[in-house]
This record gives C-alpha cells, sequence and structure tokens, in this order.
C-alpha cells in the first residue's frame, strides 16, 4: 500500500468512489457532508485518551428502523438498545461512550436529525466479526449494510459496508488499494508442495470409501483465510509485525543460526505442527460431509454450504491458530514458519551484515513489470525482510507495518529482490 495525504473532504470523495466500485447502493450513504463531519469527529475523538488508553470504537450511520426486527425480537444476534437521550456526536462525547461501547462487542449508533449527527442507541454485535476474513467463507454480515466507521486509535479509522471494508486512513493518509499477492500464481506456487503432501497424507491415514475428492485449491483456500485473518489482527491490534517463511532446506539449525536471534525458539517435536493436524482434519470431515451431500469434489464455495458440527469446530480451532500468530507476531522481532505453517520461533531478530542497495518494486501482480528503488525507502522491517530474502533466496516475508506503508509481501527472484 502507499498513502496519499487526505483531509475530510477528500476521504469523503474517496469513499464515495469505492463505495460504487464495490457495487453498495449509493442510497446507502449520507450525504457527503454529513460523512466529512463523521470522519473528522471519529479522526478527532481518536486523538483523545480514556484511561490512558487512545479511543477505540465503532460508530454506524443507520436509523431505528433499520433495526425493526432485533428491536422487537430479544433473541436475535444483535442487540439493539435505544438511549432515552441522544447526545450531540463529539469527539468528547465519543470519548465518554467509548468504554461502555467496547470496540470488539459494541457499535454507537448514530442517525442525522436536522442536519446533526445524534447518538441514538449502542448495538451488541459480539466478536464474530473480528474472526472474519476478505476470503471468509461466509460472508454474511450481522449488521445491515450501512456506513460503518472503525475508530482505532490515534487517527487510525477504517471505513466500510456493515462488515465489509471499504477504505483505510492512518494519520492523516489514505491507504490505497495494491494488488493482492495471495490472487497471483507465483505465491501459490511456492506453497504447492505442501499441498500436495497433505492430500497424500489425507489418503494414506482416511482413504475414501467413496468418489468424493478435496479440491487442491481447499487446501490453498483455507491456509490463505487463516493468514488474512492473522495480517488483519495484527493491523487492528495497532502494531506492525513480521512473518517469514522458510523453504524445509533452509529451516535447518545451521540456516536458522547464521539467519536469526531468536527470542523463543520451538523445541522441533509434533506440537509444532498444530495447523497441519487441523488441516487434514478439516480435509477428512469435509470429505466424509462433501461425500454425504453428493458431492465429487470439495470446493471452497461448497465447505462454506457444508454445515456440521465437525466442521464448525476445526473452523473455530482455526480462528484460534490465526489469533495465536498474530499474538506471536506482536513481539518484536519476525515470526518464523516452515512452509507447512510448522512453527520454528518468534521474536527473532534477523542477522547477516549484507546490505541490500536497492529493490525491484512489482507494478504487477506476477512482477513482470518493476520499478527500481533504494532499499531505505522502507523502514527497519522492510530493510531486515530485503537481506533476508537477498540471502535465502526461496525465503518469502510478509511486513505488516504501522507507519503507512501497509502490508507488503518481499520475495526474490534470481539477481533481484521483489517487494509486491
Amino acid at each position: 500500500m502507499e498513502s496519499l495525504s487526505f483531509y475530510p473532504t477528500d476521504l469523503t470523495r474517496a469513499l464515495v468512489e469505492r463505495w460504487e466500485q464495490q457495487g453498495f447502493a449509493q442510497d446507502l450513504l449520507p450525504n457527503r457532508d454529513v460523512i466529512a463531519h463523521l470522519c473528522d469527529t471519529l479522526y478527532q475523538a481518536s486523538l483523545l485518551r480514556e484511561e490512558g488508553a487512545f479511543v477505540k470504537c465503532r460508530v454506524i450511520v443507520a436509523d431505528p428502523h433499520d433495526f425493526e426486527d432485533q428491536l422487537q425480537a430479544g433473541g436475535s444476534r444483535l442487540h439493539v438498545l435505544r438511549f432515552a437521550q441522544t447526545p450531540l456526536l463529539t469527539p468528547h462525547e465519543v470519548r465518554k461512550l467509548s468504554a461502555a461501547a467496547n470496540f470488539y462487542r459494541s457499535l454507537l449508533a448514530v442517525s442525522v436529525v436536522d442536519d446533526e449527527i445524534r447518538i441514538w442507541g449502542q448495538i451488541i454485535s459480539g466478536t464474530d466479526w473480528v474472526n472474519r476474513s476478505e476470503s471468509d467463507r461466509d460472508r454474511e454480515s450481522l449488521l445491515p449494510n450501512r456506513l460503518v466507521v472503525q475508530c482505532l486509535g490515534a487517527g487510525h479509522l477504517i471505513v466500510g459496508c456493515g462488515d465489509s471494508r471499504v477504505l483505510e486512513s492512518a494519520n492523516g493518509k489514505l491507504l490505497t488499494d495494491a494488488f493482492d499477492p495471495f490472487r497471483s500464481h507465483w505465491l501459490p506456487q511456492q506453497f504447492q508442495p505442501i499441498r500436495m503432501s497433505l492430500l497424500r497424507e489425507l489418503d494414506a491415514v482416511a482413504p475414501s470409501s467413496q468418489s468424493t475428492e478435496i479440491c487442491v485449491s481447499f487446501v490453498n483456500d483455507v491456509a490463505q483465510s487463516v493468514i488474512r485473518q492473522t495480517l488483519r489482527l495484527v493491523r487492528e491490534n495497532g502494531h506492525g509485525g513480521m512473518l517469514v517463511y522458510l523453504a524445509d532446506d533452509h529451516a535447518d539449525p545451521v540456516t536458522l543460526d547464521r539467519w536469526f536471534r531468536f527470542r523463543v525458539r520451538f523445541q522441533d517435536d509434533d506440537s509444532t505442527l498444530r495447523f497441519r493436524r487441523l488441516m487434514l482434519g478439516l480435509m477428512k470431515r469435509g470429505r466424509e460431509v462433501g461425500g454425504l451431500a453428493g458431492l465429487q469434489t470439495v470446493r471452497w464455495e461448497d465447505y462454506g454450504r457444508l454445515r456440521d458440527l465437525e466442521l464448525i469446530a476445526l473452523e473455530q480451532a482455526l480462528i484460534q491458530f490465526s489469533h495465536f500468530l498474530a499474538d506471536l507476531m506482536s513481539i518484536d522481532g519476525s515470526l518464523v514458519l516452515d512452509r507447512s505453517f510448522g512453527l520454528i520461533g518468534f521474536g527473532a531478530e534477523i542477522l547477516g551484515d549484507t546490505p541490500v542497495r536497492d529493490i525491484h518494486r512489482a507494478l504487477d501482480l506476477e512482477g513482470s513489470r518493476c520499478k527500481v528503488e533504494p532499499a531505505d525507502t522502507g523502514g527497519t522491517r522492510h530493510r531486515a525482510a530485503y537481506r533476508l530474502v537477498a540471502g535465502v533466496t526461496d525465503a518469502t516475508v510478509l511486513v505488516v507495518s504501522q507507519d503507512g506503508q501497509g502490508n507488503r509481501m518481499v520475495s526474490h527472484c534470481p539477481s533481484r529482490t521483489f517487494s509486491r
């Protein structure tokens, strides 16, 4: 991601454009003056502190009648409460209410009354929305398709429709969407041997008595969902981080000692293979349930329609694994995994004294067009990543930055260090 300086009117214009590009109806948006006032108010609120911490909250622009069913049904998944008085939306009012309207569990509901934005209630949503990723199998949102602004602290706003992200702003700068390396051909190819070994192991430990198979892309989509969720959690927790993938032939003690100084290095035993065990369980049960449903091949989109208690339990375990990875990435240094998501260690300082002076920044999804840039245009994490992939050429590094540079994928091809 790249960043550009933006003001409330600029942010409003960008939001309206992206809202339309993502296919949301324009009549779901309030007028531009309201959007600009809302974003400016929440930006100012984000700079305030409550009990020593920066303000974090979520605000939805909706009328009470948008929640008529929830207001009438006490057993609904959303718990909607109306306030007897409706205070004006101001930075200090947001600060005072933010502790009660916990960011992860609640939203403040506002609507426009006589050209003023007033807070009319509180919506308790629960925490399920936190565990959704961009490629989540269940994209249904509990919230109606209305404007939602997340205030994550000190100048950091995410604006969306319901639970769907539309744009993000940090420190007065708009984080512009770059191309998504997860949709490339080169990245899945790096993990293809792992996918094939999982399919072989599945057939070995649980031979299928039916003709139902697990699609190779299913394994890829589940793994991507875990990593997307991990990166989202790292960013929403307000810190950066680095995730390193090493090929098996570079996960040996000699390479590790040469390139990393770990705060914690895990014992090399079966306990580090949590993801692989969960993945095999998901594939095994997915094939069984898919067979009962008459499917010949179980794909990601099929998985979203298979309702089974064991599958749900495995999915929840993978969500918890994402949270665990995000926790490890919160420690200064890098989290290091092998390509089967086996845990190697965390808090790792990247060693090596060979500087990388220039990088080739990819201008398209496959890196066929590049732009040469000085390596020092990135921060400390980026320079460490460049140094690692220049020396360990089959390593892949994901850098999450909180300095306006967003997420960046760093990898290597002959004679070039790429940043995508």
